[in-house]
């Protein structure tokens, strides 16, 4: 989750307006006292993210979590968690992320440095855990976001950024049992996130050559979101694993990932090998053009 200059002003004016209207301890409560509410516990959260203490206010906001059952309650405190751990403190931890993120596209080992130099500024923040774990497996250095998101998952158990994360660096090093040890604990399929999942699913399918399960993958991701790149880049592999080349679903990868959207770039941020493979397949579409033209 990026949270922009505007997104955090914004975020610290609900903040004040939580405490200042909205508050438990005002003179009405103080003549009828009553038990503390979900409510109340995310209010207090908040206050105390507004002191910078954000750890205490994750804290206190997963012990209410593991007392409540309420649906409602229990995504609102959510929603809490998420905002208060990717929230910046700091203008400079919060320049030196976005710098990093200027840096992804041309320089990883500089991404890497200035992504690094933010936590050291703020290293309780999951914007910059997040980003700097996925530059890390951009740049292949799977077992060390492995490493990092397994520290911080500690200290934010019910972020499934990170666990996705972890999930990727291990289907990136095919370590299956840590990876299915994971996955197990929870249902995927009715996450915000699932596509993300499915892909990984369908990658590890297709490493433990079990084409059949990874066709059933590539079909439940085209029912979760037909404009995902990585459907056609699956499909154009599957097929090529096959023995049979697939120009169309070759084309149709390239296409998708050079006229991608910002929506749909800002939606997909999250899958760090988001059109990372357009080299290999032009190569091989440029190889299969070279034979055609070559035989006619």
């Amino acid at each position: 989750m990026n949270l922009k200059l505007s997104n955090r002003v914004a975020i610290y004016a609900t903040l004040f307006f939580l405490i200042l209207f909205v508050s438990p301890n005002s003179n009405s409560d103080l003549k009828h006292p009553k038990s503390e509410t979900y409510k109340d516990i995310i209010e207090k959260a908040y206050n105390l993210s507004l002191q910078m203490d954000r750890q205490q206010a994750i804290n206190i906001l997963i012990s209410a979590l593991q007392k409540e059952n309420r649906p409602a309650a229990v995504a609102e405190i959510r929603k809490a968690i998420v905002e208060i751990s990717h929230l910046f403190f700091s203008d400079k931890a919060q320049q030196a992320y976005e710098s990093g993120l200027s840096f992804k596209k041309t320089d990883l080992n500089q991404s890497i440095n200035k992504l690094s130099e933010a936590l050291r500024i703020e290293p309780d923040n999951n914007s910059i855990i997040e980003d700097l774990s996925r530059t890390m497996l951009l740049k292949n250095d799977c077992a060390g976001a492995a490493e990092l998101v397994i520290k911080y998952s500690k200290l934010f158990p019910f972020d499934e950024e990170l666990r996705l994360i972890q999930a990727q660096a291990y289907v990136c090093q095919s370590q299956w049992p840590e990876y299915d040890e994971l996955t197990g604990k929870f249902d995927y399929k009715k996450s915000p996130l699932a596509k993300f999942w499915v892909v990984l699913e369908l990658e590890k399918n297709f490493k433990q050559k079990n084409i059949i399960k990874a066709q059933d993958s590539l079909t439940n991701l085209r029912k979760i979101d037909i404009k995902y790149p990585p459907i056609f880049y699956w499909s154009w592999k599957l097929s090529h694993s096959a023995k049979r080349p697939n120009i169309i679903d070759g084309q149709k990868y390239l296409v998708s990932c050079k006229n991608i959207s910002a929506n749909q770039a800002r939606q997909y941020m999250i899958d760090p090998m988001l059109c990372r493979h357009i080299q290999a397949v032009e190569a091989d579409l440029k190889g299969i053009n070279g034979k055609f033209e070559q035989n006619n």
